[in-house]
């Protein structure tokens, strides 16, 4: 049982008295459990002991004790108040007093180091500052808590400082002020790892992100010497090791080349992570880990200095066990520092494909070295050509093991050996086994009814067609042996993404635990490969027989612990056939097969005899099937994949954070799994590192040469201090965990946060989020992608429960923390669709903004309040009066304010002033016309009626929504007339209805609730009177309002779909003629559903179709409540627009979105010219007097009473 309170994490006790006060603190402790009386000092002494602690881990909380000298006193007086009650107490006991004092002192230098907090960090920013900028030396909250950990959420120290540099240039400099200052420094990219590499290990260290280094310098030739003495000239490409690996490899990809070093995390690590991991992936079953694709790096060394890393002899292909390989250093001045020679086999293991476990590599600075000896800034990688044609392949293995599935492995890489010519090649072999078919909710090909023991994905690629299907033939005539095994060929590119899509999903398996697991990666000859699958199998199984074993002991102990008071003899009659039943099943289960086990047969019967024998009694039936679920959940399951070319296994144990028996077993199947990998002549670890989880299982030579060599270029040992050298760093480290007693899950509730906890519980912290995250943006300090806010959540919700607690206090004033998160998002839900876990991040933070609102936190702009209230009304009056003397005169004033301030506009001045802020860019103009000025008119309670000049074809209920009708109505207009023009009948609602999508992001419910309602009953009063049309779709011209009326459930009563007008009007045999260029902007929310080039080659009339990256910046109301947000968005936006537009000369920006058009507006200045997708099609049907066709055809429209 936990005494120390406020522990919302996966320590014991014990280990975090120990590394708070130490050993003889804790034996005293011990000693001094059994001379307790009442236990209030023990109580008051593991109250102060929390106190200190969660304050050290939470950085909200930290950050109210340095800013609030109030919040500060409070602490701190009745720390020492409890101690002087303790010591009063104690009698003279020597052991309590020697406790007491030791805490007197922690908190006498805890105050310390709170009360020289802003002086500390004003010299850090002011030291950092001088090389870096202001701007990047961070200690907010967020980005401490962000970087306080990796994709393990393993933890123990904060960081005292995050500094993201601009430039490679700045990093050897700052290294040298970080030693100057007695400081150590730990090197992070995106924080994927996956053994708590990137974890602060001590007190006191800067984190020093590269995320900024993320130019791509470009593709470049080098003369390379092959194996027959040919010299040859080949492609090489230059990044900054900020750059996302996915980045680098769709540059290359664009240039017909191949980036090879490919992790499964390309869509988050970085260039430099790999180097520093020695990184593989699915591709290195041709072409090798990292080690094998590098050629030259730049490194910034603890002294200060700059060196460069190359590889003299790179052979253009995967290095081979027979192979000499030469490394040169060169110092600044490209003066050779030293030489070093590496064979094959010191690189990897013979026997094996991958293999980091060598981390000094005869001192080759850098790579492999997991951050421990400097900063990788830069980095060359050898290029391939892109094969022509690649074939996806998808093998469902069936029957009871994996020997049939081994074997297959095994021998698919014996008839694909590494190709010395254009023949055929096996580009990636990657496997799952049944545990993960059943985490991801596989869908099996096969007609099978029972469910594969495997699958296996395998890429054939070669120059030209035959060479595959020569390829293909190869696995077809060897599965003619192996009749378990079944194939499936890829009929297209589409089909193959669908295969892959199945392996990206493989992070899910953590969901049964709250997204937390054990990851280990291995690797075995393969040869080896069945023999570790049946010990998997085996070990899985003898799980499985431990999990039911301790369901019996679970189920008697609490039999035996019950009290039954009505008829307790009657009860206790019952006692002896329920401990013979419990006998008789332990000896079952002990020699029960695998069938038996995993069908749970033993144990079902014994539960339903349990169920019979107490049947009324249904208390202790359900306490039964309570223990039977709480057992099970508690199961420790291993789930393995693989790239299986390589022998490479990736290990997975599931594991609930907040138990610690459960990590304590998960831990001993572990060290079972690595003892068994050695005893096959394996590795511990091929490419996810040592970090501080695998450390154990090093060979202590390994780890003793590494340390020798760090002595040699980091005497001080400044870099990444504790990792890879102190083993008693496991006996430390943390992960958080909620384990929640019944006063604090009701405080969850109180304060509005138990659903938001919910939501984020289960974030993996892989980082799919982030690449198509609006608010992820290094080059103007934006972080705030999902898997960043949701660590920030976490925080603020430990936080949350210490100061109700503590303080006593309802208010939960930290809850306005909360709304810096909740306001970088633009509720696009792109993060949705590549989480593996499902978390949807849009309506999170219109969870987020809905808590603060409720508890007055949330705050709005003037201007928001007011546009809100506008789009809410009806009033022709009021709608007038707006348009003309906000939205028209208000954007002229912008756009001169624009004028007038340009030369004050700074990334400093958009953080404070909110007038400036407005004014950074330039509004758009508004149209003189809208919609309802050029229609007839139309009474709140009616609709319009447009006629198509021929017969009509269909009929449509056209919502035009605020952007297409009140801003740019020319949308609306173009709409409305494209649409007649394809012979489709309109019908138009009542003026001015918002889809009331802006007041459910800003999280104003009870207008939100009356928007829907009140559209709700006019859309079904439209749909009863003209219901004799027979309505073929609802079609809309804006994506939010899609969403929105998607809600309402609005297509069942227009047809039974919500589409978008082009999408219809195509779909009806809308064809162009032309071949306008142009650019395309898909918006957030997509009417068209990312197949606008689709549609539009479908439609014609239009030629060459760019499409630009990246959010428009308006995201609706953002722009108007938080500039300084989307003016980074902006200036993203305008980066991507003049690259397009420098590369193809294209001005026109065609959009699906009237809020996009807004947006896209304040870049006119580059020359551009936004443009609705509908309005360009009106114009390509009609010339530039659409308008006036369309004019005529709106007198004819009748109005029709509802």
């Amino acid at each position: 049982m936990r005494e120390i309170p406020y522990n919302y994490t996966s320590a014991t006790d014990r280990q975090l008295l120990s590394y708070l006060l130490g050993e003889d603190s804790v034996r005293m402790l011990d000693e001094l459990r059994d001379l307790r009386v009442t236990g209030r000092s023990a109580r008051l002494l593991m109250r102060i002991i929390g106190g200190v602690l969660i304050h050290r881990r939470n950085p909200y909380l930290f950050q109210e004790l340095v800013n609030s000298p109030a919040r500060r006193t409070r602490l701190l007086h009745q720390a020492f108040k409890d101690l002087d009650t303790i010591e009063s107490s104690a009698n003279g006991e020597q052991r309590v007093l020697s406790i007491v004092a030791a805490l007197r002192a922690l908190f006498d230098e805890f105050q310390a180091e709170v009360e020289r907090v802003p002086e500390f960090r004003r010299r850090l920013k002011r030291e950092f500052g001088a090389i870096v900028g202001g701007k990047n030396v961070l200690f907010d909250p967020f980005s401490l808590v962000a970087h306080a950990t990796d994709a393990t959420d393993w933890r123990l120290h904060l960081p005292v400082a995050v500094v993201t540099p601009d430039d490679e240039a700045q990093v050897a400099p700052l290294l040298q002020v970080i030693g100057k200052l007695g400081l150590k420094a730990i090197p992070r990219g995106a924080g994927t790892g996956l053994t708590g590499g990137a974890v602060p290990l001590r007190p006191d260290c800067v984190i020093i992100n590269t995320e900024k280094l993320d130019r791509v310098r470009g593709i470049g030739q080098r003369q390379f010497e092959l194996d027959g003495g040919e010299s040859v000239s080949a492609p090489v490409i230059e990044v900054e090791t900020g750059v996302v690996t996915e980045k680098a490899m769709d540059y290359a990809a664009e240039h017909g080349l191949v980036f090879a070093t490919d992790p499964t995390s390309e869509w988050s690590c970085t260039v430099g992570g790999n180097i520093a991991e020695n990184a593989g992936g699915k591709k290195a079953v041709r072409w090798g880990t990292c080690i094998d694709n590098l050629l030259e790096w730049e490194m910034a060394m603890p002294s200060g200095e700059r060196w460069r890393v190359r590889r003299t002899d790179h052979r253009l292909r995967k290095i081979l066990p027979e192979d000499t390989v030469t490394y040169e250093v060169l110092d600044s001045k490209a003066k050779s520092i030293k030489q070093i020679r590496l064979q094959g086999t010191d690189i990897r293991k013979k026997g094996l494909w991958k293999d980091i476990t060598n981390k000094t590599l005869g001192g080759v600075p850098g790579l492999q070295k997991e951050g421990t000896d400097g900063v990788i800034t830069s980095a060359l990688f050898v290029l391939y050509p892109k094969y022509e044609e690649t074939t996806t392949l998808c093998l469902e293995f069936f029957g009871p093991d994996m020997d049939e599935a081994s074997c297959v492995i095994v021998e698919l890489s014996r008839i694909f050996p590494l190709p010395k010519d254009d023949s055929e090649a096996l580009l990636a072999l990657e496997h799952f086994d049944d545990e993960y078919i059943k985490a991801i909710d596989y869908k099996v090909k096969a007609a099978r009814t029972s469910m594969p023991k495997a699958v296996l994905l395998i890429d054939i690629a070669g120059h030209d067609r035959d060479s595959v299907q020569e390829g293909v033939k190869k696995v077809e005539r060897l599965l003619e042996k192996h009749p378990n095994t079944l194939l499936f060929i890829a009929r297209d590119a589409e089909e193959a993404k669908r295969f892959w899509a199945d392996r990206k999903k493989l992070s899910a398996i953590a969901r049964r635990t709250n997204a937390f697991k054990l990851n280990e990666d291995i690797v075995i000859p393969l040869d080896a490969l069945a023999e570790f699958a049946r010990f998997v199998d085996a070990l899985n199984i003898e799980e499985e027989r431990y999990s039911q074993l301790g369901f019996i002991d679970s189920a008697l102990a609490l039999l035996h612990d019950v009290t039954v008071e009505e008829d307790g003899d009657q009860f206790a009659a019952k006692m002896s056939p329920a401990d013979e039943l419990c006998a008789v099943t332990r000896e079952k289960l002990k020699t029960a097969d695998e069938n038996a086990l995993r069908s749970l047969s033993e144990i079902q019967e014994f539960r339903n005899k349990l169920n019979e024998l107490f049947h009324g009694y249904p208390h202790i039936v359900s306490a039964l099937d309570d223990s039977f679920q709480y057992v099970r959940d508690r199961r420790i399951v291993i789930a393995t994949h693989m790239h299986a070319g390589d022998g490479n296994v990736h290990v997975n144990i599931p594991v609930l954070s907040n138990d610690q028996p459960m990590l304590r077993r998960a831990d001993h199947v572990v060290d079972k799994v690595m003892e068994k990998v050695v005893s096959l002549g394996g590795v511990v670890s091929g490419e996810h590192g040592i970090g501080v989880t695998k450390l154990k299982y090093m060979d202590k030579a390994r780890i003793d040469e590494l340390s020798a060599y760090r002595k040699t270029v980091d005497p001080d040992r400044m870099m990444n201090p504790g990792k890879l050298d102190d083993l008693e760093v496991l006996d430390h480290i943390f992960t958080p965990s909620f384990n929640l007693l019944e006063l604090e899950a009701q405080i969850l509730k109180r304060a509005k946060i138990e659903e938001l906890s919910k939501h984020v519980d289960f974030c993996i912290r892989c980082g799919k989020c982030k690449t198509d995250c609006c608010v992820f943006y290094p080059a103007r300090g934006m972080f705030y992608h999902p898997r960043n806010k949701n660590l920030a959540i976490g925080s603020l919700i430990e936080a949350l429960l210490y100061v109700a607690q503590r303080e006593r206090s309802t208010e939960f004033e930290l809850l306005q923390w909360l709304e810096d998160v909740a306001d970088h998002c633009t509720i696009c839900h792109k993060c949705l669709k590549p989480c593996p876990v499902d978390i949807d991040t849009g309506e999170v933070s219109v969870l987020e903004r809905d808590i603060l609102e409720s508890r007055g936190y949330k705050h709005f702009s003037a201007v928001t309040q007011m546009t809100l209230k506008y789009l809410e009304s009806r009033s022709p009056l009021v709608n007038k009066m707006f348009r003309k003397g906000v939205l028209r005169a208000g954007s002229a004033a912008l756009r001169a304010g624009n004028r007038i301030t340009q030369p004050l506009q700074s990334m400093e001045a958009l953080s404070s002033f909110y007038p400036l802020k407005m004014v950074s860019s330039a509004a758009p103009q508004v149209p003189d016309e809208t919609l309802r000025d050029l229609i007839p008119h139309c009474d709140p309670d009616q609709a319009l009626i447009f006629e198509p000049e021929k017969n009509a074809v269909a009929t449509v209920f056209y919502f035009p929504g605020c952007g297409s009708e009140r801003l740019h109505s020319s949308i609306a207009m173009a709409s409305i007339h494209l649409l007649l023009e394809t012979s489709v009948r309109v019908v138009l609602p009542p003026p001015f209805l918002c889809c009331g999508f802006p007041a459910h992001v800003n999280a104003q419910n009870e207008q939100h609730s009356k928007i829907v309602l009140r559209n709700t009953v006019i859309f079904t009063q439209i749909q009863e009177m003209l219901a004799y049309l027979d309505f073929d779709a609802c079609v809309v011209s804006c994506g939010t309002c899609m969403e929105a009326l998607d809600g309402m459930e609005t297509r069942k009563l227009f047809g039974g779909t919500i589409v978008d007008v082009m999408s219809y009007a195509v779909s009806r045999g809308l064809r162009l003629n032309g071949d306008e260029h142009c650019m395309y902007h898909a918006p957030c929310h997509d009417s068209l559903g990312g197949k606008a080039l689709e549609k539009l080659k479908a439609l014609g009339g239009f030629g060459n179709v760019t499409p630009i990256d990246h959010c428009c910046s308006e995201a609706g109301t953002l722009a108007l409540s938080r500039p300084d947000i989307t003016d980074s968005m902006l200036q993203r936006k305008r980066s991507a627009i003049s690259e397009v537009k420098e590369e193809t000369g294209e001005t026109v920006i065609l959009t699906n979105c009237p809020s996009c058009v807004q947006g896209l507006g304040r870049n006119r200045d580059l020359g551009v010219e936004p443009r609705h997708i509908t309005v360009a099609i009106a114009e390509m049907i009609s010339g530039s007097v659409w308008k006036s066709r369309f004019k005529d055809q709106a007198l004819k429209a009748t109005a029709v009473r509802f």
